[in-house]
């Protein structure tokens, strides 16, 4: 396991997150990011609280978990209830602006007043942005994040987890980043695109740490499938915005065309259903594997015996299931559209790309058949997490971007 130190009384900062969900049963990679960075950095000493909401599901925004304040893994939490929202007036307005139609100023301030909001969480910030040395609002596309951080611009410091998609365009997210005093990012091409869309970033990239797993450990996981399975692997939420219709159209192409064997499955695990990416027909094939929601063991288990981890979204800031995939010793093959994913593939020399359906078969059939290309791969990726990604590492940047934040 990665040492943590500890700070000393001298040395503690005090620092508050702000986020739509909090919790450690609460998935999504904002959600993991900020826990883990919250966690580690009250674990090494300094004073963290978290300010969220009440909401536990991304969908429904409902008030399940109870307002008021806590402690969960060392970090103080303080939740308090989402506001009401007019769907009337936000739906239409999102799928405006996510069909890439231009919304007047005033729409866009009505799609964000009917976004996710908590009136008390923003009696909160008014109230104790000044115990704090900065409030971090994460990600980009909310109401808590957008109208939080304008209220106390001066303390706020955005982890925007930002994509290269229509909502980044918009007046009001364009004024909320040159308003906020700074960003964290999740990876260098994130930061390059705030710079194109908004002009010159404060902040600089940080990302998201990781512990190298214990050899025993590793060397314990048995595989998912009790028969010697052949199967790539997708690990997330089921959803066009992932990118998921995409890699189940290159997969039945791929096989209809006796690309790939007949034997060779693709598994896809995670929230969600068929229905939502339009392909509820795909499950009537016996090489397509759909697998809900796995605990901690079971995805690792999936991953480990899998020929690649594959990552079909164009819209990722990070990217947390390829740095595991590479440190259970996985390669990963990513959409080369996203820019953050192939960066991550490229530099780290643990993955390949794709961007058609002929690619993608390519790619999997030159994996399926070198396996001391697979294991090339995954020892080039977990190499690069540990130098880049691992907790020493990632706090070390942390620290250097706040500095040069409170310096500026």
């Amino acid at each position: 396991m990665t040492e943590i130190c500890v700070s000393t009384s001298e040395n503690v900062r005090h620092y508050a997150f702000v986020v739509p969900r909090y919790g450690r049963s609460i998935g999504g990679g904002a959600e993991t990011l900020v826990r883990e960075l919250a966690c580690r950095l009250a674990a090494r000493g300094d004073a963290i609280q978290v300010w969220t909401t009440c909401a536990r599901d991304n969908r429904s925004w409902e008030n399940e978990l109870p307002a008021g304040t806590g402690t969960e893994d060392g970090v103080t939490v303080t939740r308090f209830p989402v506001d009401a929202r007019d769907l009337d007036t936000w739906i239409p307005l999102q799928l405006r602006i996510h069909e890439g139609l231009q919304l007047t100023l005033s729409e866009q301030l009505d799609w964000m007043q009917e976004s996710v909001n908590s009136s008390q969480l923003y009696e909160h910030i008014l109230m104790a942005a000044d115990t704090v040395e900065a409030v971090f609002f994460a990600p980009y596309l909310f109401g808590t994040t957008f109208w939080g951080s304008l209220l106390r611009p001066d303390k706020a410091v955005l982890i925007p987890c930002l994509h290269n998609e229509t909502y980044a365009y918009t007046t009001v997210i364009q004024s909320m980043f040159r308003q906020a005093r700074g960003c964290l990012f999740n990876a260098l091409p994130e930061q390059d695109l705030a710079s194109a869309l908004y002009g010159s970033s404060r902040g600089g990239e940080v990302g998201m740490g990781f512990d190298v797993p214990d050899s025993s450990t590793l060397d314990a996981l048995t595989p998912y499938f009790d028969d010697a399975k052949c199967y790539i692997l997708y690990v997330g939420r089921k959803e066009t915005g992932k990118n998921v219709q995409v890699l189940v159209d290159n997969f039945i192409q791929a096989k209809s065309a006796g690309t790939l064997p007949e034997d060779l499955a693709l598994v896809i695990a995670g929230g969600g259903s068929f229905s939502d990416i339009g392909r509820p027909d795909a499950l009537e094939r016996s090489d397509i594997i759909d697998i809900g929601y796995l605990d901690e063991r079971d995805k690792q288990r999936l991953i480990k015996f899998a020929i690649c981890l594959c990552q079909p979204s164009t819209n990722e800031s990070f990217s947390i299931v390829l740095m595991e995939s590479w440190m259970l010793g996985t390669p990963v093959v990513v959409h080369g559209n996203c820019a953050v994913t192939r960066h991550h593939a490229v530099a780290s020399g643990g993955g390949l790309y794709f961007t058609s359906e002929p690619e993608f078969a390519a790619v999997l059939e030159r994996l399926i058949t070198d396996p001391k290309l697979r294991l090339a791969l995954s020892n080039a990726g977990a190499a690069y997490v540990q130098e880049r990604y691992s907790w020493p590492a990632v706090l070390d940047r942390f620290d250097a971007v706040m500095e040069s934040l409170e310096a500026a």
